[in-house]
């Protein structure tokens, strides 16, 4: 174990004298790094940018060609009959659901308050 001490003496020696040779010339900032042609987040944002334009061409054409929502009338019970011998049901009095209007002359204006 006499060859630790040696070992780490050679070694700071050497590392002294390299240190001497380093000069603030070659301390200079380094260069950044150069990527590829096309960055990799310019590749990226391409790709997003066209599934987008994508989904939003194929939302409006499917958009285009679905009909509206159908409107179904409320349904109307059929109408019953009333049997021989049972009197017919009287018919309401015109009320806010049926109004009645009385027709004017072509030429009148309706009055006003």
């Amino acid at each position: 174990m006499t060859d630790h001490p040696t070992t780490e003496a050679r070694l700071r020696a050497a590392l002294v004298a390299r240190a001497s040779l380093v000069t603030p010339h070659d301390l200079r900032p380094a260069a950044p790094p150069r990527g590829r042609a096309w960055g990799t987040r310019r590749v990226y944002g391409l790709v997003l940018a066209t599934l987008g334009t994508a989904a939003a061409a194929a939302a409006v054409y499917f958009l285009a060609l679905t009909p509206g929502t159908p409107v179904h009338p409320v349904p109307v019970p059929p109408a019953r009959t009333p049997a021989v011998g049972e009197p017919r049901p009287a018919t309401p009095p015109p009320g806010p659901a049926t109004p009645s209007v009385t027709p004017q002359a072509e030429g009148t204006p309706p009055a006003s308050r």
